[in-house]
Order: C-alpha cells, then sequence, then structure tokens
C-alpha cells in the first residue's frame, strides 16, 4: 500500500484548521495460490474504486475546534465516535471493513442557553445517524452559577436506517465456492454481505448537571431514559426465498444513571485522569450502546460467549440476536466502569469494563497510547468482547469475539 499525502493548517481566529488529503493505493505482490503466484504483481486493487464512497477517502480528515469547544467540526475516514453519554452511540467505528471506505461527519456546536450534536456515518450516503438537541434553562436564572449553567435536558435520536434484520444466503452459489446455505451471500462486485433491511431507531431523554466544578475536579452527573424500536420478522412468514419477511413491531428500553469524573493534576506536566460509573436496568431485549464500536461488523453477525459454531446465518444479525430476545423476561441490572490516564502527549492508559447479570453481552477492553512524541505515535487496543459472566471478562485470549488493534 502507499498513500501520498498533503496536510495543511491554518489559524481562524484562536483555533486551528486543519485538513488532510491523501489518495491510498493498494497493489498486489504476491498470491499465496502457487498458480498465479506472480501474475498480478503491480495490479491496483479495484475493490478500493468500486463504490462512491471510496472517492471520498480522498479526505483523510478536515478538523475545526475541539470536541468540548463551542464549535467543534470533523469530517474524516478513522475516528470513532459518540454521541452525547453514549448511552444509544459510543465509539462507532464505521470503517472496519476492509472492502469499503466511508468518511464520517460529526457536527457540535452550543452557546449558553442551547447546544447540540449531529453525526453521519458516510457523507456521500449515510447510514447510522444521530443528533442531540440539548437545552440549559437554568442558565436564564444566573450563568455564574456552576450547578444552573451545567443544568441541561436532552433529546437524542440514532438511527440505523438500513440495519441487516435477515441475511441472504448464498442459496445459487454466486461465488462459485460450492458452498450454498452455509455462507451469506457476498455481492461480487462490492464484496458487501446481502440482507433484507430494516430501519432500528433509537431515541431517549437525559438530564446532566454538575456538582463540583474545579481545575482538580469536576464531577458531572447524568440520568438517561432511551429506547430502541425496530421491526422483527414473523416466523410463520420465513422462507429462504428472495422475498422480504414480513415483519412485527418490537420495542425495548432502558435507564442509566452516570457520573463522569475529570481531575487536571500537576501544572508544569499535566495528570489528567477521567472516570465514568454507570448503573443500568434495562428490559431482557435491549442493549447499552446498541451501535458501538463493532456494530459495522455485528449489525450482520452478532458473537457473544454463547454462539455455538454451527450458527444461524440467516438470523445471526444484531438486530434479530439482542432485540429478538424474549421480552417477557427479568429486568437486567448492570454497571459499566471505565478510567483513564493521561500524562501530556507522551502516554496515555484506560480500561473499562461492563457487566450485567443475565445476558452474555459483557466486555473489557485495555488501551495504552502514545498520543506523540516528535513525529511518532503508538496505540494498542485490546477488547474481550461477549463475555459470558463477570469470571469469564478475565478470561483474556484471543478468539471470535475478542479484538486486537495495534497502530504506529
Amino acid at each position: 500500500a502507499a498513500r501520498p499525502e498533503i496536510n495543511y493548517t491554518r489559524k481562524i481566529g484562536s483555533k486551528d484548521l486543519s485538513m488532510s488529503f491523501g489518495v491510498p493505493v493498494r497493489f498486489e505482490l504476491l498470491d499465496n495460490r502457487l498458480a498465479e503466484k506472480w501474475e498480478n504483481i503491480g495490479v491496483f486493487r479495484d475493490e478500493d474504486w468500486d463504490e462512491v464512497s471510496d472517492y471520498a477517502q480522498v479526505l483523510r480528515f478536515l478538523r475545526f475546534g475541539g470536541k468540548e469547544s463551542r464549535f467543534f467540526l470533523d469530517v474524516n475516514s478513522f475516528t470513532a465516535n459518540t454521541i452525547g453519554h453514549g448511552v444509544l452511540l459510543k465509539r462507532y467505528n464505521p470503517n472496519l471493513n476492509l472492502n469499503t471506505t466511508q468518511v464520517s461527519l460529526q457536527l457540535d456546536a452550543f452557546g449558553d442557553y442551547v447546544g447540540g450534536e449531529t453525526y453521519v456515518n458516510n457523507i456521500t450516503g449515510p447510514s447510522v445517524l444521530g443528533v442531540l438537541v440539548f437545552l440549559k434553562p437554568l442558565s436564564i436564572i444566573d450563568r455564574d452559577n456552576f450547578f444552573l449553567r451545567s443544568f441541561s435536558l436532552g433529546i437524542t435520536v440514532v438511527g440505523d436506517v438500513d440495519a441487516p434484520m435477515r441475511n441472504r444466503l448464498d442459496i445459487y452459489d454466486v461465488d462459485e465456492d460450492g458452498r450454498r446455505l452455509t455462507e451469506i451471500q457476498v455481492n461480487q462486485d462490492t464484496f458487501q454481505p446481502e440482507y433484507h433491511g430494516i430501519g432500528v431507531i433509537g431515541y431517549g431523554l437525559d438530564l446532566e448537571f454538575k456538582l463540583v466544578d474545579k481545575r482538580e475536579l469536576d464531577w458531572k452527573m447524568y440520568f438517561d431514559q432511551s429506547f430502541l424500536e425496530t421491526g422483527l420478522p414473523v416466523e410463520s412468514e420465513l422462507t429462504k426465498e428472495d422475498g422480504a419477511p414480513y415483519t412485527k413491531a418490537v420495542r425495548a428500553g432502558g435507564f442509566t444513571w452516570g457520573n463522569l469524573f475529570r481531575m487536571n493534576l500537576g501544572k508544569k506536566t499535566v495528570h489528567a485522569l477521567r472516570f465514568r460509573t454507570e448503573v443500568r436496568n434495562y428490559d431482557p431485549h435491549y442493549l447499552p450502546s446498541y451501535f458501538d464500536t463493532l456494530y459495522e461488523i455485528q449489525r450482520v453477525q452478532y458473537f457473544n460467549g454463547l454462539h455455538e459454531r454451527e450458527r444461524d446465518l440467516e438470523n445471526d444479525t444484531k438486530l434479530q440476536r439482542v432485540l429478538g430476545r424474549d421480552p417477557n423476561g427479568d429486568r437486567v441490572n448492570g454497571v459499566y466502569l471505565e478510567g483513564s490516564w493521561r500524562v501530556g502527549n507522551g502516554f496515555a492508559l484506560s480500561l473499562g469494563l461492563e457487566w450485567n447479570d443475565q445476558t452474555p453481552d459483557n466486555s473489557l477492553y485495555l488501551h495504552a497510547e502514545v498520543p506523540r512524541v516528535g513525529n511518532w505515535a503508538f496505540m494498542a487496543s485490546y477488547q474481550h468482547r461477549g463475555a459470558k459472566d463477570f469470571g469469564d471478562l478475565f478470561a483474556l485470549s484471543l478468539d471470535d469475539t475478542d479484538v486486537l488493534l495495534m497502530k504506529t
């Protein structure tokens, strides 16, 4: 692979406008099939340029402002994004699929009394979108009082307008590999999985306020009530044919009580500490942060610790594996804990876990990073996903549900 790049930054007011453009090209050196070993040496990979969204990857990023500043614009092809407290969309990464590139957009703005956040996962044809609008009604009383100034009421809406509901199986052997009902059908032009789609929408209300507002300790408390709605296939109408299945409406919800602590210690060398705690209670067919880091892959195939090797590929979508659970069971109780420590641009460490008392959706993550030393940066991140229970959270391994990322 090669990526010629042009990078440019200029000051606008007191903030930097930074942009980067590049043309990523991947070409073949070696084919591990002996008969074709050197036949395609130097041939460019056509699949990198066969969709409209692929041409947007020339824009690596365009950024103005910071995430918590009064105006923030971020258009890029590699970062993860969060809306609000992350109860519906948290660290969603649109670029986990090797065969497509999606350039996302995040636009945040707020003033003394109103603000909002918006997110689009693909500027050339979005499928996952989110918006948060919040009001600060008590700011009218006293802008100098940090509690009144920070008190806000928000509405969040996030959705996947074309979520996989039911995967198509390769009945007609379109890839000519001799397998039919044991694999998902893949479009032979774009290498994208094919499925019957439907919309999944998440929405909710939140309330937040600060209890402490100092440089050494900033303590924010919040409450979120959120819901997921979609349609599920009616089992009696399901067939192996191409016709879209009939559906029935389903709705699930959950409640989150959270606390965010931010501490900045030291003067010359700043130690930034961040801690988040959440207590959750939700329906058995609901999942907090449904649009999460791995959603782009798990929307098609959702794995967890209870999955057997012999899977029902048609119904392995996240929509069916989560929202298709029995809604009549006991409500689920869970917690989410997260902590991070950063020392300037020298290094950063973070860890987090989420656990609940019923479903195999528990996870643990560890992250280490060198943000910038001279012209060098490094990060490594490990996620143990889909753990069956609390004990399984710490069974560190690399299996079907785990993810290891390293970049430099």
